[in-house]
């Protein structure tokens, strides 16, 4: 899979045109071959099939912000991004990061068609035509859960669509489960193409979206079938730090990701992606031997305490420790190298709320810890010079303010390449682990909650976790696990919008934002200005409450 261009005209829906793609996938520059002989070539047809793969690059990797920020576990350090961290008057229809999220989204699906086109009734084809009807099927879940419901175009144009009707989010929700259901797909990928298990957890996932929207048990019901036949109820094996380092990479829990690699890349400084860098507190920089980290998400308080939340032990979870690195040494990198580990000074311990009283212990434990300064995990407590302030000015104000978030980091070229693109690490995109969190977010629905504890034991298993009770089993439950599970992962804001609760947990625990400020408008990005002065249809067609 090498980077390289791929030239050719394709319509895009609402946007016209496509030219100079550049995708993951490999592909090859035949600008000065007519599209209907080159498509009908073995190398033309697998070239636009992984061109149907580029825009997750661009969705996911450039801008996450739209997934994760304005939530409760994301909020603004020293950097703030407005779709972050505001809403108010200046979040619009011509916001640019909404903008460029659905035009992506069109433009891949304008692709996926293009490949269910050429790839016709050749059986040899129709492999890739299965991959491209899961992608399109992926990408309208995506626009879904985002807009509502949007335009729905599901054959090849050839000119520019000048009207097309907004389908409802149902519809979209029916659509999606329609053509996740392909039996030709693979089982497995070794290279990042959608699968079959891939289709049955979307499918699961659409399914659960759905029965929020219908109140239609029959929707919950088919959101654990699909679930279960993705492989919901199967332990987790692989231990969660295991899962989040470079050796964990294709592991059989990752059921869909996008793949980066230094040997696949054309320019490694400029084509990895931005996870290690987006999240967490500003590190200084490269002379101080710490990664780059941009500060634009920082977690919250809140991430933190999410793990002192329906447990009576949090120091059990090894997640907590799987997300944040909480010892920050003389450089970064030497926690990961177990020559320095345990002697490399420890200059800052960020201490959580639950070991604040076991402060002497840590120290004596390691001679590398005696002279650290301890950094408190509170509303109000030490920050780095000893001095007592907010959590939110350690965010934002404070270098090295707070417990570093370490879950996507490259071991391997995080040092070595020193930029915000540095990161060669895949981006997973649905892990086994989610898809039981989905089947049990479903029982609850159903309002069996003895079905649902079963299969927030197995991840809360896997991570050495207290086990759960019936008892304890509601939606809170599930977005507390989900938090702990799953932060970062290009899930939240969906999360809190599915499930009603986005005022409710942002006002609680985002510091950018008061409460109040979230109105239902909120609960669906505003379609943007750019695609409704393109489509007629869309005219007086707006979310609620958005010009």
């Amino acid at each position: 899979m090498i980077m390289k261009k791929l030239y050719t005209v394709v319509t895009v829906f609402l946007f016209a045109i496509l030219a100079g793609c550049s995708d993951f996938l490999e592909q090859d520059n035949k600008s000065n071959v007519p599209g209907a002989d080159y498509y009908n070539t073995s190398a033309g047809f697998e070239s636009l099939c992984n061109a149907a793969y580029g825009s997750l690059r661009t969705i996911y990797s450039d801008a996450p912000w739209l997934f994760e920020g304005g939530t409760d576990l994301f909020a603004s350090g020293r950097t703030s991004v407005q779709v972050c961290n505001l809403y108010g008057q200046n979040y619009s229809s011509a916001e640019e990061n909404v903008t460029t999220f659905y035009k992506e989204h069109y433009k891949a699906i304008s692709l996926a068609n293009e490949v269910i086109y050429w790839g016709g009734e050749d059986d040899s084809r129709a492999e890739r035509v299965a991959e491209a009807r899961g992608l399109r099927a992926f990408y309208y879940l995506n626009l879904v859960q985002q807009f509502g419901g949007v335009p729905l175009v599901t054959t090849r144009t050839t000119s520019p669509i000048a009207s097309v009707q907004r389908e409802s989010a149902e519809s979209i929700f029916q659509f999606t489960e329609l053509a996740s259901s392909s039996s030709v797909l693979a089982e497995k990928s070794s290279d990042g193409r959608f699968t079959k298990v891939a289709a049955k957890h979307y499918l699961a996932k659409a399914y659960l979206c759905k029965g929020y929207l219908t109140h239609d048990e029959k929707d919950f019901n088919a959101a654990v079938t699909s679930a279960k036949s993705a492989g919901a109820g199967a332990p987790l094996t692989t231990p969660f730090t295991t899962l989040f380092s470079n050796q964990g990479e294709r592991n059989e829990e990752i059921l869909f990701f996008i793949d980066y690699n230094v040997a696949t890349v054309a320019d490694v400084q400029k084509d990895g992606n931005r996870q290690q860098a987006d999240y967490g507190p500003y590190l200084k920089g490269a002379e101080a031997g710490h990664k780059y980290t941009s500060s634009t998400l920082t977690p919250t308080l809140w991430m933190h305490e999410v793990f002192n939340t329906n447990t009576d032990n949090p120091a059990q979870d090894e997640r907590y420790e799987g997300t944040f690195m909480l010892e920050l040494r003389q450089s970064y990198w030497d926690y990961y190298d177990e020559k320095k580990k345990n002697t490399s000074e420890v200059i800052y311990y960020y201490c959580p709320s639950w070991e604040i009283a076991n402060i002497a212990s840590w120290r004596s434990a390691l001679d590398s810890r005696k002279n650290a300064i301890i950094v408190e995990m509170l509303p109000e407590g030490n920050n780095i010079s000893n001095e007592q302030t907010s959590y939110q000015a350690k965010m934002s104000a404070d270098i090295c303010g707070v417990a570093p978030f370490r879950k996507f980091d490259d071991i391997e070229n995080g040092k070595q390449y020193f930029k915000i693109t540095s990161s060669m690490r895949d981006i997973y995109l649905a892990r086994l682990a989610e898809t039981n969190l989905i089947a049990a977010e479903a029982y609850i629905k159903l309002n069996k909650p003895e079905e649902a504890v079963s299969y927030i034991n197995i991840v809360r298993n896997r991570a050495k976790a207290t086990p759960a009770v019936a008892s304890e089993m509601n939606i809170d439950y599930i977005l507390n696990e989900r938090a702990r599970e799953l932060a970062g992962e290009y899930h939240r804001w969906t999360d809190l919008t599915r499930t009603g609760k986005l005022a409710e947990y942002v006002e609680a625990h985002n510091p950018d934002i008061p409460v109040g400020r979230i109105t239902t408008k909120f609960y669906l990005r505003p379609i943007p200005l750019a695609a409704i002065e393109l489509n007629l249809a869309l005219k007086g067609h707006q979310n609620e409450g958005w010009d």
